[in-house]
């Protein structure tokens, strides 16, 4: 399993900061639904963090950079 970490200070449009249960239900959904990748998101106050298994690592980062997030 491996984390991928996003900076909630460094989130732009269309993510909403103020609203990252609704951000994190977004990026789950994509990710199983355009890539087939379960994941398991969570956020704190600095940070959004998606754990998916290592294999999918590749395919998740592509889509993240799609979404706009990395």
């Amino acid at each position: 399993m491996e984390t991928i970490r996003i900076a909630i200070r460094g989130l732009y449009e269309p993510w909403d900061a103020s609203r990252i249960p609704a951000v994190l239900d977004e990026i789950e959904s994509a990710l199983r639904e355009q890539e087939n990748i379960p994941a398991r998101l969570t956020a704190d106050s600095m940070t959004i963090a998606i754990d998916v298994a290592t294999d999918r690592l590749p395919a998740t980062a592509t889509l993240l950079r799609e979404l706009g997030l990395i």
